[in-house]
């Protein structure tokens, strides 16, 4: 990978976008899609969209879409020391979230570092070695010494966890580790996607750019799909890696991109 290409990875990996509070992923977008569009939309529910427009009569529309948000939490309760219980924004496993570092990002922008809570094994003695549990269980520990310093820093039920890593590359320089790939990856290919076409002329109109709060239940591409009727749909997304013990698995890295169809 290029210097080039790895400082933009960086930049719009770690940007905040948790479902719902997706606003610096688009003020991001607002930065990069004009000069490849001939007109920039926004539709009634966060999404952001650049027209490219044919000259073509009645050419039809395709419109390609990522998605800007991302998965996190948000606090739920604070209890009477300082902890924080939360809903899980997206799809987590729970056995992942224990022990882990975030950054609780308040409704003012302010940052403050979080660790996740475990049990230590110590306490699982006695045991088969299991624990059962939900996010629920989970409390998440700014290290406020009770409800009122939490206050005091203005901290309120809302705000948001989101997990903090550094973006870094694989010793042999081929693969690159940082949070929310899903969809960061898509913000970067629809950009990499305008820039090559932009001095080509096109058959269709396209309709290129983000949908909000995918990770909730597909929202946004409900919005945008109403307001732009597209002729074709093609949502740029990502998946599992299905390689890690097997010989043929879907989506092996360094494969090329997988094509999912689906007709309605």
């Amino acid at each position: 990978m290029n210097e080039k290409l790895i400082e933009a990875i960086k930049k719009v990996t770690q940007l905040q976008g948790t479902a719902s509070f997706e606003n610096e992923i688009r003020t991001y977008l607002k930065d990069v899609l004009p000069p490849y569009v001939d007109e920039i939309q926004t539709d009634g529910l966060g999404g952001i969209f650049g027209i490219k427009y044919s000259k073509v009569e009645n050419a039809p529309t395709v419109m390609v879409a990522a998605h800007m948000d991302e998965v996190g939490f948000m606090i739920s309760e604070i209890t009477e020391h300082g902890f924080f219980h939360v809903v899980p924004i997206g799809g987590w496993n729970p056995y992942v979230v224990q022990a882990q570092r975030f950054s609780l990002i308040t409704r003012i922008g302010k940052k403050y570092p979080v660790i996740s809570s475990s049990v230590p094994p110590h306490l699982l003695r006695g045991t088969d070695g299991t624990q059962k549990f939900q996010i629920s269980d989970i409390l998440f520990d700014a290290g406020f010494e009770d409800a009122k310093e939490v206050k005091d820093f203005g901290i309120e039920i809302g705000d948001f966890i989101i997990p903090e890593t550094e973006p870094i590359i694989s010793a042999n320089g081929k693969n690159m580790l940082a949070k929310a790939w899903d969809n960061r990856y898509g913000i970067m290919m629809i950009t990499e996607a305008l820039k090559t076409l932009k001095d080509i002329d096109l058959a269709v109109n396209l309709v290129i750019g983000a949908n909000v709060q995918e990770e909730v239940g597909l929202r946004g591409a409900h919005i945008s799909t109403t307001k732009f009727n597209p002729d074709l749909f093609i949502a740029v997304d990502c998946s599992p890696a299905d390689d890690l013990d097997k010989a043929n698995g879907n989506g092996p890295l360094g494969k090329g991109p997988i094509i999912r169809l689906y007709d309605p």
